[in-house]
């Protein structure tokens, strides 16, 4: 059989599945958006939301160092500037129950008017208060003795424990010494709280002031 002329052109090759046809928009097989104003936008968008996460992770670390920093019996709450009520007549009761206690072990008071903040949780911190001293000749910088007024039993006791707690935990307890021991009196509607650290404590006579202070009300244990 002869061929038929003119020759019949040859058979259309197979359409590629990965190319768009002509019936179908090239868009519908972009995967990657065409730059624009718009894209611009989130690119900086996401950039700025990222460097605002790491800026606040560096200052929370930062206030974490700084904080950790505090010395010993350095006062956390409130802020600084604060300021407290005027303690009460039942403040002074104790006071004179406090110098009281402190003459039987022969030990003479006074009363303190530089600042003096122990390290103290929230309660304690925003509670008016009287500071007494018990005279240590041969250690005049310590025996300071803290009188917390309350409005009443009931809550002066939730106040001591809240500062029993706190002293355990260990945001409170690096701000004591290590031997540190602690006294914590609920008196009425007042709290007595004394600290004292027997390697720190050149005047024999601390432990006294403990032992006298212990004679009075009801006692808070800081937790082991």
């Amino acid at each position: 059989m002869s061929d038929s002329w003119p020759p019949r052109p040859p058979d259309p090759a197979p359409a590629d599945p990965r190319r768009p046809s002509a019936a179908e928009p090239a868009a519908a097989h972009e995967t990657t958006p065409p730059a624009g104003p718009e894209n611009d936008r989130r690119l900086v968008n996401r950039r700025a939301f990222w460097i605002a996460v790491i800026v606040v992770l560096a200052l929370v670390a930062l206030a974490a160092l700084v904080g950790g920093t505090n010395p010993p019996g350095g006062a956390t709450f409130p802020p600084a500037g604060a300021t407290t009520g005027t303690a009460g007549g039942a403040a002074a009761v104790t006071r004179g129950e406090v110098a009281r206690a402190l003459a039987a072990q022969g030990l003479q008071v006074e009363d303190v008017t530089r600042p003096f903040r122990p390290a103290e949780a929230p309660a304690f911190a925003t509670a008016p208060r009287i500071l007494l001293r018990a005279i240590l000749p041969d250690d005049p910088d310590h025996g300071l003795v803290v009188v917390y007024e309350f409005s009443g039993p009931t809550v002066a006791t939730a106040a001591a424990q809240g500062q029993a707690a706190y002293i355990a935990s260990g945001v409170g307890r690096v701000q004591f010494p290590n031997d540190a021991r602690f006294v914590i009196r609920v008196v009425g509607s007042t709290v007595v709280f004394f600290s004292w650290s027997p390697a720190g404590s050149p005047d024999p006579r601390t432990a006294a002031i403990a032992t006298a202070l212990g004679t009075l009300g009801l006692g808070v244990t800081v937790p082991g």
